[in-house]
């Protein structure tokens, strides 16, 4: 993050003190038609309206209804960079409505044909009112809503003679040291943070919006200044300079066809529901984990490890001129931390590399390290009974304690029977949890084993670290606080794809999750 150094800040200031901010309203009677159209529909439905096969009806009618109505693409295009429309299978459920609801059948049918005209235009309502602001000024800095449209945004600024200057920004840059000469919003002021207005890093912000979407938001003084108290009659602001609102303001009133701004917003399940959801689906899953669930940037969601000793590797960007690769416990993630996941070949990326590192010995020591975790977990269902994994671990956690071979709790033991447990830690309670599972004669055989397979994945943390570490310093990181994502390529030796994420979200409820699931990137409007 670009500092707030104190000559920054002095220009924040000046710029809050002498902000315009301005309204620029666009039209487009289709796109207005198809949002309307939409609304009446989900207003007929009722409680109906999240219903499974509503919700998988008119999810893709919704998130591109909102991707037409807050980004400044072609609308051709827009579709393309939010991965396309199914239409194959959109067809299916308006076939598939005409069976179970006759009565809503050609509404249906009449979004998706309105839906499928939008999605072949090659324009948008808001790209002739930005090469007007970057002509006027030479360059512009733009910002949105949605930040998994940031890089194709961009991506189509470079390419277009009347925008190349243009950028984008986040709003998250807004609150460091990044100014602008211009900055325009592509929505109404309600669909951003507070700061981006009250605490402007332009002499100008510009909010570009659809007409018949309704923008209550008023300026109200931040910062303190030298004017005279007595200029000020209100209470409920401390005293300070007000951004001058201009342009086109008559729809401040508040008609009744008019779009509320966060109606026109796709629903989206939120983290807690998914976390719950996948608690369900655990209970009959062979094996599961405690885990945390962290909300990411672009409407994503991960579940992270969280029994005891599980860490994770994260970028920090705070308090730091450079940014830092570290390793942390999945307790100490914060809000603005950047989350490392593989996001190709697999969700693990140390193991591929740990692999490699053993070389030919890697397949004994894998054998070695699922026979004795089988061995024990078949002991315990032979003592016990055929008990889910999690009351199977509490069952023998109780007998080692009983026997005083082991205080290991159960989220211990449970633990060392995942697949992501390579050895406990202390040689007392390997030698503990063998002898319960009749290998104790095989103490040293297999602890000496395990040590191998510890120390391969020891040095591919710290290369995958190193590698990191160079990446990081030969990349520039704006695309990563500006779009909240950056992808690493760090070539064949790792075995797959890095990418960082901003953590957004921290859900404090740890799940029980399949551990298959830990560590893959989910999309929470899938």
């Amino acid at each position: 993050m670009t500092p707030l150094s104190i000559s920054v800040a002095t220009d924040v200031y000046r710029d809050a003190s002498r902000c315009e901010i301005v309204r620029h309203r666009v039209d487009h009677p289709a796109l207005a038609e198809l949002s309307r159209s939409l609304r009446t529909f989900i207003q007929s439905l009722g409680d109906e309206a999240a219903d499974k096969f509503w919700w998988h009806s008119l999810g893709s009618i919704r998130r591109m209804g909102f991707t037409f109505c807050a980004t400044p693409l072609p609308f051709s295009q827009a579709v393309a960079a939010a991965g396309g429309i199914d239409w194959d299978n959109m067809r299916r459920q308006v076939r598939l409505c005409e069976q179970l609801f006759p009565d809503a059948y050609k509404m249906l049918a009449n979004l998706v044909e309105q839906l499928e005209d939008l999605s072949m235009e090659s324009g948008s309502p808001f790209i002739e009112v930005l090469e007007q602001l970057h002509q006027q000024s030479g360059e512009l800095c733009v910002v949105l809503r949605n930040p998994r449209m940031n890089q194709a945004v961009a991506a189509f600024f470079a390419q277009t003679a009347t925008l190349r200057n243009a950028r984008v920004v986040s709003p998250s840059q807004l609150r460091g040291g990044h100014l602008c000469n211009t900055l325009a919003t592509i929505g109404p002021c309600n669909w951003f943070p507070e700061h981006v207005f009250s605490a402007p890093r332009a002499a100008a912000v510009h909010v570009v919006s659809l007409r018949w979407i309704h923008d209550s938001w008023k300026p109200g003084p931040v910062f303190l200044s030298n004017s005279d108290k007595s200029d000020s009659r209100s209470r409920n602001h401390r005293i300070g300079v007000m951004p001058k609102v201009s342009g086109d303001t008559h729809s401040e009133n508040h008609f009744p066809n008019d779009f509320p701004p966060m109606h026109l917003l796709p629903p989206i399940p939120t983290s807690t529901e998914y976390g719950r959801s996948f608690a369900v689906e655990s209970r009959d899953s062979e094996e599961t984990v405690p885990a945390r669930l962290c909300h990411l940037s672009g409407q994503r969601i991960v579940f992270v490890a969280a029994d005891d000793g599980s860490s994770t590797l994260i970028i920090d960007t705070y308090e730091m001129v450079h940014a830092a690769v570290r390793r942390v416990p999945v307790g100490e993630l914060e809000l603005g931390h950047y989350l490392l996941l593989r996001t190709s070949g697999g969700g693990d990326f140390i193991t591929p590399l740990a692999d490699r590192i053993m070389g030919n010995l890697a397949k004994k020591r894998r054998s070695e390290q699922s026979e004795w975790k089988q061995r024990l977990i078949s002991a315990a269902t032979d003592r016990f009974g055929q008990l889910d994994r999690r009351k199977l671990a509490a069952r023998v956690s109780a007998e080692l304690q009983s026997q005083n071979l082991s205080q290991a709790r159960s989220a211990n033991v449970h633990y060392w029977m995942s697949s992501k447990c390579i050895r406990p830690r202390k040689t007392e309670d390997f030698v503990a949890i063998l002898t319960f599972a009749g290998l104790e004669e095989r103490f040293q055989e297999l602890w000496s084993a395990m040590g191998d397979i510890d120390r391969a994945h020891r040095q591919a943390g710290k290369a995958i670290r190193r590698m990191l570490l160079h990446k990081i310093t030969m990349t520039s990181l704006e695309s990563l606080e500006r779009d909240g994502e950056i992808i690493f390529e760090l070539g064949d030796e790792d075995g797959g794809t890095l990418s960082a994420f901003q953590i957004i979200g921290i859900v404090a409820e740890d799940y029980n999750v399949p551990t298959d699931r830990i560590g893959v990137l989910l999309d929470m409007d899938d």
